[in-house]
């Protein structure tokens, strides 16, 4: 009996099992969906890799299915066999509101004559990529729904279409695709390409809308990687999953916006339990759960694309524990229906997991579910979990174990997803089979073909035209202090560094005047904006830095040596604009990009990272209560805070003041000019009325990098050209100038030795300046045993090392701005910020003298206070540097990057000879969310991923052995943290070695620079 069979007989004992007691009365012969209504489901082969992070993965033999009624007895039809001939995919159907017709995704090759329904000419069907199709069946004859007619409605023979919903009315459709309608053409620094995901693997789905027919396909969002699973909510509006991934941030959390793409926010999950919410779907709107939301929630990789069911309360709270006011109960926000049974981690799933949830909207608040029961392998035959013993469940929970420690073990959790169709009843907590899938098979995406309540519709926003016509939007925030129960802009930002003389507080502190709100304390606007208040110079936000993200480019070879040590992609900076008082700023910035916003403080170092993607469509006019604001009812800034004007505020200004008018508001409204964002951060008081007895204004502050008041505060090197900052260029020659006294001293100077802190402009064995890495990588920590300390960390070994200068985490001190927590800030600045104790025990305060020799030899050396090396504006960009994540080249196309596309190295080849060496010796490792998470180098299965992010580690075809995808391996040990090893991965000589050797060869003075490709 083979492998398949095996399963099969296990997963048929466990449906059994599990089919006992029916949830509402009914036998799994007779089970309905409040009667004998059919449905559709997708059958895909479990060869198919699939992860949140993989977009448009496929498999030979995907088909949509149609089932007569919800029985297992039931007829079973395959509905698209006629185009994908066996060796084509399908995925994500939707039902139309009145039941009739069929929306989702298919893959069939282009060696098939099939032709499209109906079409002049008998159009060929088939294109060799994902398009999306219809499936009417409006005049299919009573009891005949296999009789329908296809249509279809895209026809890309080079992008990816995936993920249709319709909208209400008629409408048209959403969908998700990579052909970045819009973005594709203006990608990133006047370029046009097609952007990868920040794991530059593959191109990023963006949201799209389009036409009932097809026509007029708009691209909606601008993410920078994917967004996935769009559905419409019954107000309307469109809920859907995102990859976050910026800096340590790497989740899938539920957003929502409206069909135009705008009024784009987070809905849930950015901050709860889990890490990836996906397929998100509203319960029903006239049951007892109406407003709450089922979503499955997994790992971002590693178990097929399953995991638990989570039902969230998105109405009441902003995210798990957090209420949106003071009548909701402190805990609460999600919880699993299946009572904590399904496991929403990588380890052992006794549980089994679980996919693609459908609830029904027939009163019964029972699930469609794609569910697999768990398996394991044993000596590599599929077995039910239940045959386990104690102790190997045990050894296969012990995350402490290495991936190449349990690739030995006998008994591995690696069995097929063999997803079947079941109806989950969560009341009565009974599961029943619907569909069984054949051997070498899942069966996921279960949808109930049923008439249901129709959404609203919803107007698009009403833009201003003139924006519009600039591809421009405004985005004001009402006061950056009004943040949310994390205090990402709250006194535990701060240190006495940052405070001015006579301040013993950052922000003052006061009741909130909403019942409703759930903070027992807020920022006191009142104070803070009242130039006769001490309170008013104690504030510490100056400028927002608007930043526009950098977007890799698909396919560019050495890209990822191009980024550098760090977990963030590569940005540009947009420009600075003021921020008020009361915390306030109004700007005006691009539209349909990526963008972050940074709260800046008086040094030019950012107070917060922002970890998430912004956007707003062009027009837009977008208004934000705080920085991280809670959605708990009224904004800080309003009602008599707002229109409340203190005394010591310049009357020319304050009488003109309208009510509910923010400062910003005010000052823009009366010089539209300072909605533009400005190159540089300067800063003048214009409020503060100095006739006042008591007021004193705000010192200004003038970091530009040339043309300040003292010229000795100019950038003497080479200044950063539309807000691009390489480190090679601009941060590099900071450490060479010649300073001081008759230009007497360079950091490099006492900064050469490479046993302590090297900031010469040589060339370290990764082929950067070693500069770059010393100040980037921490110092090995040794043990008691003089050996490096290694830790494994889900189940991938890793060096444990020390604080390096400049951290790049943006995790670590909650999220604070990268300069203001990095040790090197704090010695150049002199100050004591946000570096941790590590750090600062890594990296002491430099000595004040040194002496060396002995006796009549002894010479004693003044070491300079290092807090006056750098003038105002070389700090600036030291800070702008750390800030963005301390990326080596911020541009992807700047010609000494190395960054270069080679035609050479061809997927087709790569999928023959390389791909297979890599999953058989690599993959167990290297996959999303594993071990270190600098470890970019991500695998999952998908050819289209796999091959551009091997491409990133490949920068010398010329010289094979020399590129990181095979020294890196070829090396012992590897991963560096494990200890043990012997033997390398990829021995220089093996065949699988000379097998990618000979495929990196291929591309040898073939190599033009990425800045010659385009998107079409």
């Amino acid at each position: 009996m083979n492998t398949k069979t095996l399963f099969c007989a296990a997963m048929a004992t466990l449906l059994a099992a599990c089919s006992g007691g029916g949830g509402s009365g009914d036998s799994a012969d007779t089970l309905t969906v409040n009667g004998d209504v059919p449905l559709v489901y997708v059958k895909r082969a479990t060869s198919l890799g699939m992860n949140p992070t993989d977009g448009t993965n496929s498999a030979p033999g995907g088909d949509l299915m149609l089932r007569d009624k919800s029985s297992p007895t039931a007829t079973e039809h395959n509905l698209t066999a006629r185009f994908t001939a066996g060796v084509g995919d399908a995925s994500d159907p939707e039902v139309s509101y009145d039941g009739k017709k069929v929306v989702f995704a298919l893959r069939c090759p282009t060696a098939n004559t099939a032709t499209v329904d109906g079409t002049p000419g008998g159009a060929r069907a088939c294109t060799g990529r994902w398009n999306i199709w219809e499936y009417d069946m409006s005049a299919a004859p009573a009891g005949k729904l296999n009789e329908g007619v296809f249509r279809r409605l895209t026809a890309s023979t080079s992008d990816d279409d995936v993920d249709p919903v319709y909208l209400p009315a008629g409408r048209g459709i959403i969908f998700a695709s990579n052909r970045q309608a819009k973005s594709s053409r203006n990608q990133a620094l006047g370029r046009a390409y097609f952007a990868a995901d920040e794991y530059e693997r593959e191109r990023v789905l963006n949201l799209h809308s389009m036409s009932a027919t097809g026509a007029g396909v708009q691209q909606i969002t601008f993410n920078q990687s994917h967004d996935r699973n769009p559905v419409i909510r019954p107000d309307g509006t469109i809920m859907f999953s995102r990859w976050e991934h910026v800096g340590d941030r790497n989740r899938f959390a539920v957003f929502k916006a409206k069909p135009d793409g705008t009024d784009l926010f987070v809905l849930y999950g950015a901050h709860s339990p889990g890490n990836s919410y996906l397929h998100p779907r509203d319960m029903d709107p006239r049951g007892p759960n109406k407003g709450q939301v089922l979503s499955s929630l997994m790992p971002l990789s590693g178990t097929q694309e399953g995991g638990s069911m989570h039902l969230i309360n998105a109405a009441n709270y902003s995210e798990f524990n957090t209420p949106a006011n003071t009548t909701v109960a402190a805990t609460g926000g999600q919880v699993e229906i299946t009572g904590n049974a399904l496991s929403d981690g990588r380890a052992l799933a006794l549980g089994g997991r679980a996919t693609t949830p459908y609830p029904l909207w027939d009163g019964t608040e029972r699930v469609l579910v794609a569910w697999r029961p768990c398996a394991v392998t044993r000596n590599g035959v599929v077995v039910s979990c239940t045959t386990l013993t104690d102790d190997e469940k045990a050894m296969l929970a012990d995350t402490n174990r290495t991936m190449a420690v349990r690739a030995t073990d006998s008994v591995r959790d690696n069995a097929p997803a063999a997803y079947g169709i079941w109806m989950y009843d969560p009341t009565q907590r009974t599961w029943l089979i619907v569909a069984a899938p054949p051997a070498g098979f899942m069966y996921t995406d279960p949808i109930a073909l049923q008439a249901r309540p129709e959404p609203n519709v919803v107007e698009p926003t009403t833009v201003d035209p003139a924006l519009a016509a600039r591809d421009l939007a405004l985005i004001e925030v009402r006061s950056v202090y009004d943040t949310d129960g994390l205090n990402r802009m709250a006194e535990q930002m701060f240190t006495s560094a940052d405070r001015p003389e006579g301040c013993t507080t950052s922000i003052p502190l006061t009741r909130p005047a909403d019942p409703m709100d759930t903070r027992a304390q807020v920022a006191d606007l009142g104070r803070m904006k009242n130039p006769a208040d001490a309170a008013y110079r104690c504030a510490p936000a100056r400028w927002v830095r608007a930043i526009r993200a950098v977007a890799p480019p698909s396919g560019s070879m050495g890209l990822r040596l191009a980024i550098g040590e760090t977990d963030f992609e590569q940005q540009q900076i947009l420009g600075y604009a003021p921020v008020e008082p009361d915390g306030s700023f109004k700007l005006q910035v691009p539209a349909d990009v990526p963008l972050a916003l940074s709260i800046v403080d008086a040094e030019g170092r950012a107070i917060q990272t922002h970890t998430n993607w912004i956007q707003v469509r062009p027009g837009e006019r977008r208004t934000c209560d705080g920085c991280h604001s809670p959605r708990r009812g009224a904004a800080l800034n309003a009602g008599t805070v707002v229109n409340t004007l203190p005394e010591g505020l310049v009357r020319a200004l304050a009488a003109q003041h309208q009510s509910g008018e923010t400062l910003a508001s005010l000052r823009t409204r009366l010089n539209p000019a300072a909605l533009s964002l400005q190159a540089d951060a300067v800063f003048t008081d214009a409020w503060a009325d100095t006739a006042r007895a008591g007021v004193t204004a705000l010192p200004a502050v003038s970091l530009r990098y040339t043309g300040n008041p003292t010229a000795t505060d100019d950038l003497a090197t080479p200044a950063p050209v539309n807000g691009v900052i390489n480190y090679p260029e601009h941060i590099q020659p900071l450490w060479t100038r010649a300073r001081g006294p008759a230009g007497a001293h360079t950091c490099t100077a006492c900064h050469a030795d490479a046993t302590k802190l090297d900031l010469r402009g040589t060339v370290g064995g990764s082929g950067r300046l070693t500069s770059y890495e010393e100040l980037l990588i921490g110092d090995p920590v040794i043990g008691a045993d003089g050996r490096p300390v290694v830790r494994v960390r889900e189940g991938v070994p890793e060096l444990v090392r020390g604080a390096p200068l400049v951290e790049t985490s943006s995790g670590a001190a909650n999220s604070a701005g990268q300069a203001r927590k990095s040790r090197l800030t704090e010695i150049l600045w002199g100050q004591t910020l946000l570096a941790g104790s590590a750090a600062r025990t890594a990296h002491p305060n430099p000595p004040a003298t040194v002496t060396t020799g002995t006796g009549e030899t002894a010479v004693t050396i003044t070491i300079p206070d290092h807090a006056t090396l750098l003038n105002k504006a070389e700090k600036r960009l030291l800070a702008e540097w750390m800030d963005l994540g301390g990326q080596y080249y911020n541009d992807p196309f700047d010609a000494s990057n190395g960054v270069r596309s080679v035609a050479q190295l061809s997927q087709a080849t790569f999928l023959q000879q390389v791909q297979p060496v890599l999953r058989a010796s690599c993959a167990g490792c290297h996959q999303a969310g594993l071990g270190n998470p600098r470890n970019r180098f991500v695998l999952t299965g998908s050819e289209e991923g796999d091959f551009n992010v091997t491409l990133t580690m490949v920068n010398d075809t010329c010289n094979p052995a020399a590129n990181p995808l095979l020294s890196r391996p070829s090396t012992v040990p590897h991963p560096a943290g494990e200890l043990t090893q012997t033997t390398a991965l990829l021995p220089v000589g093996s065949t699988a070695y000379t097998q990618i050797a000979s495929w990196i060869g291929r591309g040898c003075t073939t190599a033009t620079p990425s800045a010659g490709k385009a998107a079409r």
